[in-house]
């Protein structure tokens, strides 16, 4: 659980202000109807009044979520405590826009992903978060986990501007309601708002070819600061999901940013820096999966900002619960709990999700849902699952195996394609794989570490990784092949021999690998002729494997074996 975070920012040059952390109390909507009949916060576009001055500091609160990952609904954290969900998220919100002059509440993306975005196509997520008052969101790369079409749909449930600079969207509906920015007026000062998302996108999702990516962040960021300028915006806020090291370089490189609320790393941030011709941005991440609010003080004149405090307050059992919210999310939550809380097998030991474990070495989880992907396509001489491709980051304790958890673990509803490939191919993917380990990722992402059924291999980490420059997800340049895969060995007539050449092998792998995503151009430039799209979505096959074998006991049993255990760790980054 995080602890209340309260940080002033102190290399502005303001006089500073220490304010203590609100106890919050529920039911607070009546007060914020109140703010929105006063007019305190309309909202316009690109509207032409010029920032007002004020003689008198009116305190402002800008309030922050990020990466909440579909939780919506209160949930046990890591030390079993109950924590989260919109709910809690709004009664905070009341009780703050209480005690201000003004307030907004912004998201900074990754809001959509799992079982319940499958499902309800971000019907309950958005719907809520409209209720809860959300003024603005960007759009994280989770929001295009089923593509371009589902995000689409579910933007009609968005009652708040969604914005993202940097994207470029050929489909005419989808641009119409992803802008690349807004004018907001809060308390009578002109708000600039925009977003900008990971640059990555193309590669560890699938937003499909009529959305992609301008690299250059800082070139938007410079005209789009400018243009709400030029509006009257008397204070400019980026929302970015790009993660915290893109954020410090557009800070460092962009002027006239007075705050930036980034996503995408899972972390808590709170850091001043120093940017072009003596500008000062601040820059706020308040963790994930709305285990906090964060909320930044601000007092503002007509001169500009006076000062800044940043909280980060956990949603806990002593935040109230917005009863609107609520009662919209309980038949949602109902229907999600009966469907989760089905046993369909047992393990007789905890089985290990944890992020940072799957995307570096071999793991019981790993093998188990590649051996359940052999066992479904008997013919099938290899499978690879990319360790992004299994989530939930926790260790699942031992005892029923629920639908719920297999959901959580699997949540992407790709389907299992078939590709026949060479020897000299399934050898580079698994150089390719090896190259994930870091310390430096040039080409494949460290999400791209596989998880691997029907082979076993020698890798060394310390040896030169693969390295490629990419544009999207095509290799423009190889900077060095790889030297990491040490052996590579394949069952052939029940035994293990050295893998050939020029054999064709059967290898599983999720539509994501299949169309080049986590930097795996190889699969992308494999011909359609050699491709099975199977229908059959990775989660089947896992449920069936758990169905028939219970109770299961997942242990590794040396398919990836490192040769030089005494090699730096690798170092991971969350995506």
């Amino acid at each position: 659980m995080p602890e209340v975070r309260t940080t002033i920012i102190s290399r502005l040059p303001t006089r500073l202000r220490v304010k203590k952390t609100h106890s919050l109390s529920p039911g607070m909507r009546a007060a914020l109807l109140l703010l929105l009949a006063a007019g305190l916060l309309a909202l316009s576009v690109f509207g032409a009044a010029s920032f007002l001055h004020q003689d008198s500091p009116h305190e402002i609160a800008i309030m922050t979520t990020a990466d909440l990952h579909g939780h919506i609904f209160p949930y046990a954290n890591e030390t079993g405590a109950t924590v989260g969900g919109i709910e809690r998220i709004a009664g905070a919100k009341d009780a703050i826009a209480a005690d201000v002059d003004g307030w907004v509440l912004l998201s900074a993306g990754d809001d959509l992903t799992g079982p319940l975005y499958a499902t309800y196509d971000g019907e309950p997520e958005l719907e809520a978060m409209s209720l809860a008052g959300y003024t603005a969101a960007c759009p994280g790369n989770h929001e295009f986990d089923y593509g371009a079409a589902h995000y689409l749909n579910a933007t009609r449930h968005a009652g708040f501007p969604l914005l993202s600079a940097n994207l470029k969207i050929d489909d005419p509906a989808l641009a119409s309601v992803i802008r690349p920015s807004a004018v907001i007026e809060v308390d009578g000062i002109r708000c600039g708002l925009f977003g900008l998302i990971t640059p990555d996108l193309a590669l560890i999702t699938n937003p499909g070819p009529n959305v992609t990516v301008d690299p250059d962040y800082v070139g938007v960021a410079r005209n789009e600061v400018k243009a709400l300028r030029e509006e009257g915006a008397g204070f400019v806020v980026v929302l970015s999901h790009m993660g915290a090291a893109c954020d410090e370089d557009l800070a460092r490189q962009v002027g006239g940013i007075d705050l930036i609320v980034g996503g995408h790393d899972h972390t808590y941030v709170c850091e001043s820096v120093d940017g072009p011709e003596g500008w000062t941005t601040v820059i706020v991440h308040d963790g994930s999966q709305g285990e906090s609010l964060g909320v930044l003080r601000c007092a503002i004149t007509g001169d500009g900002i006076e000062d800044w405090q940043w909280e980060t307050v956990p949603m806990d059992k002593s935040v109230g619960a917005d009863p609107a919210v609520r009662e919209y999310l309980a038949p949602f939550r109902a229907a999600m709990e009966a469907q989760e809380q089905e046993a369909i097998g047992e393990s007789t030991v905890p089985i290990d999700a944890v992020k940072a474990h799957l995307r570096t070495q071999e793991m019981p989880l790993g093998d188990l849902v590649a051996d359940a992907w052999l066992a479904w396509f008997g013919e099938a001489d290899l499978a690879v699952v990319n360790g992004g491709g299994i989530r939930g980051d926790r260790v699942f304790p031992a005892g029923p195996v629920t639908r719920g958890m297999l959901a959580e673990i699997l949540p992407f509803g790709n389907e299992i394609v078939i590709v026949s490939m060479n020897g000299t191919e399934v050898r580079r993917m698994l150089e390719m794989s090896a190259s994930a380990l870091g310390p430096e990722f040039q080409g494949i992402q460290e999400s791209g570490f596989l998880q691997v059924g029907g082979v076993r291999m020698t890798i060394d980490p310390g040896r030169p990784g693969y390295a490629a420059v990419y544009d999207e997800k095509a290799i423009r340049e190889v900077l060095c092949e790889g030297a990491r895969v040490e052996s590579v060995l394949v069952r052939e007539e029940g035994a293990w021999v050295p893998i050939e050449d020029d054999t064709m092998y059967t290898v599983l792998v999720n539509g994501y690998l299949a169309d080049g995503g986590d930097g795996y151009a190889l699969f992308a430039g494999i011909p359609e002729g050699r491709k099975i799209r199977t229908g059959v979505k990775a989660i089947e096959p896992v449920e069936a494997y758990v169905r028939e074998r219970s109770p299961l006991t997942p242990v590794t049993d040396g398919r990836i074996t490192c040769a030089s255990p005494d090699s730096p760790s690798p170092v991971v980054v969350p995506a």
